[in-house]
């Protein structure tokens, strides 16, 4: 555990600080009676809401791990990389456990992407609210995304933990035999599989959370009203923090990640066994 000792502390403190500040805004807001499910206390459920991304998000890590690479394996095999030539190269757990928080960063600001996609749907509205509750379109948007952050954190980490486990299994492939590469026309490349992925997954996830961050803002702005003014304020200042929030729960999957790394390139390699990527790659850039 001394391996995970720093981040540990980190995200401890972490815990402790937003547990901290829940219970004293509970002081403030008192009993409020929102969501048809969980306690119907407001705060507690906010807690209950946060304390189980942690949780969902290191299932998703396993599950979506291991049903994700062999069909990104197979996408990019079969479909994607019919001329391509594919080698395996020898790849070792770092001897330092860093990057943690870069790890977890993007796969956050998809689940927010994905999570502002879907708290403005009507039909959401009507399955998690009280009838009691009639705040207005913007705080209905707010409290949607709150309650769907465990669901959406664990599609993020999900969908990432595919492309971490082709990156840590050495997994490459160069397009050298291409026709337009033998032709001249076309520079020769040696790409990771797992890199393939990421490029577009982090390329996705950071451009659209922007998007999604300005219409959620933008969406504040158009509803302002008298004595709601500071509340809105308020959420424009600290939501386009969220995404690093949510980042900061996360962060036990890195932990999970590091520790399992060599069961899950075991998992990888038997997979890239089956569609017949074996050893590594000769004379990749085509120079000899």
């Amino acid at each position: 555990m001394l391996r995970y000792k720093k981040w540990l502390i980190i995200w401890i403190s972490f815990i402790v600080s937003f547990c901290t500040t829940l219970i004293i805004n509970a002081g403030f807001m008192g009993t409020v009676n929102v969501y048809k499910v969980l306690t119907h206390n407001l705060a507690i459920d906010t807690a209950i809401i946060f304390l189980s991304i942690p949780i969902v998000c290191i299932i998703a890590f396993i599950i979506g791990g291991y049903f994700f690479t062999p069909l990104f394996m197979f996408i990019h095999k079969k479909v994607l990389g019919r001329d391509l030539i594919y080698g395996i190269r020898e790849m070792q757990r770092p001897k330092d456990f860093k990057g943690a928080f870069m790890n977890s960063l993007f796969p956050a600001f998809l689940a927010f992407n994905i999570g502002i996609i879907l708290s403005n749907e009507s039909v959401l509205h009507d399955l998690l609210f009280v009838d009691s509750f009639n705040p207005g379109s913007a705080i209905y948007q707010i409290l949607t995304l709150l309650i769907l952050f465990p669901l959406v954190s664990g599609i993020g980490i999900g969908v990432f933990s595919a492309a971490y486990f082709l990156l840590e299994s050495g997994i490459e492939y160069t397009n050298k035999e291409r026709k337009k590469v033998r032709r001249g026309s076309f520079p020769t490349e040696v790409r990771s599989l797992g890199g393939f992925y990421l490029y577009y997954l982090k390329g996705y996830a950071g451009i659209w959370v922007i998007i999604s961050l300005f219409n959620l803002i933008f969406s504040f702005f158009s509803v302002l009203e008298g004595v709601s003014f500071g509340i809105y304020i308020i959420n424009i200042l600290l939501w386009p923090l969220m995404p690093f929030c949510i980042t900061f729960f996360m962060l036990p999957v890195s932990i999970i990640q590091d520790f399992t790394y060599e069961r899950r390139k075991k998992f990888t390699l038997k997979w890239a066994e089956k569609f017949n990527i074996r050893g590594q790659l000769d004379d990749p850039l085509g120079v000899n």
